[in-house]
């Protein structure tokens, strides 16, 4: 980006755009709206949620539309049995000039900059990734490879230590396991999220 966009500007670039008037399927939308709602809450208390979803793109236009609609700059990450925990803190990347450096990852980038982060996929995710998660939703702290940390929001910015924008939350979707199949969450990962569960509709 260039040096002279705004952090409105910038701000702007991850709100999601065309879900402000997102319709849902008329047998679903009472269901949608309470989801809506009971996110809304909690959000509002600051918890980070957890959406189960039974199949069907309904649970990330949940998150979408929330996000449109509250003009809620949004980040976005698949999870997969290929995901390392450098896909979520940091990576070396080519520089102009040839030189590498670490380069934040999306959870990072949301993390810093307080935008919500929809992490899709938590039940495919190997259990060497999850401790990288587990905390940063239980104590908001994050060590990365450049040296520096990520730190709860009311600690005191220095050049090591970062605080966590106020209004990051991370919004998570998963499918039961069983009877998917996958990688049930861990009880002390499950426990950091308030959850919801929502039907399946057909695309």
């Amino acid at each position: 980006m260039s040096a002279q966009v705004t952090p409105e500007e910038l701000r702007a670039v991850y709100i999601p755009h065309g879900f402000e008037n997102a319709l849902f399927h008329p047998r679903f939308n009472a269901e949608a709206q309470r989801v809506l709602q009971w996110m809304e809450q909690k959000d509002a208390l600051g918890q980070d949620l957890l959406i189960v979803n039974t199949g069907g793109p309904l649970a990330r236009w949940l998150m979408l539309h929330y996000a449109a609609t509250r003009e809620r700059p949004l980040q976005y990450v698949a999870l997969t049995r290929d995901t390392t925990d450098s896909d979520l803190k940091q990576r070396r990347e080519l520089k102009a000039g040839g030189q590498s450096d670490w380069a934040d990852q999306p959870v990072v980038q949301a993390a810093v900059h307080g935008r919500l982060l929809v992490l899709e996929g938590l039940d495919k995710a190997e259990r060497n990734v999850l401790p990288v998660l587990n905390n940063l939703l239980e104590n908001r702290e994050l060590p990365l490879d450049d040296g520096r940390w990520l730190v709860p929001p009311n600690r005191t910015a220095t050049s090591q230590f970062i605080p966590i924008g106020a209004s990051f939350r991370v919004l998570s979707i998963c499918l039961p396991v069983p009877p998917f199949s996958g990688q049930p969450l861990d009880p002390p990962l499950r426990s950091r999220f308030q959850g919801a569960r929502v039907p399946y509709i057909p695309t």
